[in-house]
């Protein structure tokens, strides 16, 4: 499993540089250190931070509802210099509160508090990959996707699938009869390869379509064609992949 990603949120650049001294590198990886909140979320987002640790400073009172949310998600830390953010904190459910200036004793306890609760989380992942390998390596339907969802194995055939979109090193996967997606680490070029038997068709760098779920496909003033799905998603035929439009409408 990757290392989890750590977010920084404080004006003080030599926070970070105190934090990564102290950080276990096999467990956290320091992706972002902005000062600016809007910045700062963009940056969680983006990354899937497990950790953030921001500075009250940054924080605006409409932005409390963003924090929050991101709690559901993200183990947040406060930094104060005023003790009475402490509640804030506990009132938002945060992981913790730390009071500025900080002794560094204090920020190694959330460093482990962190460590012991995040450690066996990345076990359990790896133990489900483990055995997602292992189910994917022994399938005796070649029908069978094996895929982790949320902590859990979940197996779906082909035609449960709509599309499939791709980031890095991930693949999203939108089904049929289900609004929410899967998020699944896989490359798209493997995923390609393994749907291909089942009328999937790359239409794009980053996405591949169920051939039965198309609805209608038409052209753009740029030579590219837009292709609309049954479920209502408008997905680009770019001209890279035009050469595959035959293998749609044939």
């Amino acid at each position: 499993m990757d290392r989890y990603n750590l977010v920084v949120g404080h004006n003080d650049p030599t926070f970070s540089d105190i934090l990564s001294q102290q950080i276990d590198n096999s467990l956290f990886k320091l992706t972002n250190v902005e000062s600016c909140f809007a910045k700062l979320i963009a940056a969680c987002k983006k990354t899937r931070a497990k950790v953030l640790f921001v500075q009250n400073e940054l924080i605006q009172e409409h932005d409390w509802p963003t924090l929050q949310s991101l709690a559901d998600s993200t183990e947040i830390i406060l930094l104060s210099s005023n003790r009475v953010d402490a509640a804030k904190a506990f009132e938002c459910d945060l992981f913790d509160f730390i009071l500025e200036p900080m002794v560094n004793s204090r920020l190694g306890k959330t460093l482990d508090k962190l460590a012991r609760m995040l450690a066996p989380e990345k076990q359990q992942f790896e133990l489900m990959s483990s055995l997602v390998q292992r189910f994917s390596s022994n399938q005796l339907d070649d029908q069978q996707i094996v895929l982790k969802d949320a902590g859990r194995i979940k197996f779906l055939t082909p035609d449960e699938i709509s599309w499939v979109g791709g980031a890095g090193n991930y693949v999203e996967l939108h089904l049929n009869q289900d609004e929410r997606t899967i998020l699944h680490r896989q490359t798209l070029s493997s995923m390609e390869q393994q749907l291909s038997p089942f009328g999937f068709i790359r239409i794009h760098r980053s996405a591949i379509i169920k051939k039965q779920a198309i609805r209608e496909i038409r052209p753009t003033d740029n030579g590219d064609y837009i292709v609309t799905l049954k479920d209502g998603a408008n997905l680009n035929l770019s001209r890279r992949y035009k050469q595959n439009m035959q293998g749609l409408i044939g």
